[in-house]
């Protein structure tokens, strides 16, 4: 189910503090009201990414998803992205790291 209209449609620019409220008060899920992703992963074999922002890029040992909060980094061995649509990512293989990570920006050498 896609809430993200949401965000545009009924509700003006609240902080993240009120939206978590909101969502705490109308039962939602945070991630539906926040735009946050929500990453399940199971076990060492499987990690579904829901509300992601598409995909950076795709080998068999790291996977990058893009998302609201930074670009999401998956290390393993043999991943494959199993599904894949606007809202949900599913990867399997054998997972070895999770971790966001923050590109430099291009031109700047901090």
């Amino acid at each position: 189910m896609n809430l993200n209209f949401l965000n545009k449609t009924f509700m003006p620019k609240r902080s993240k503090k009120d939206l978590r409220q909101f969502a705490l008060l109308s039962q939602l899920p945070q991630e539906v009201i926040t735009d946050q992703p929500r990453i399940t992963l199971i076990g060492d074999q499987e990690i579904v990414v829901e509300n992601h922002k598409g995909l950076i890029s795709y080998e068999d040992a790291l996977v990058k998803v893009n998302t609201n909060i930074s670009p999401l980094a998956i290390e393993g061995d043999k991943l494959v992205i199993e599904r894949m649509d606007s809202e949900t990512i599913i990867i399997r293989g054998r997972i070895k790291s999770v971790k966001y990570f923050f590109e430099p920006a291009q031109g700047r050498s901090d």
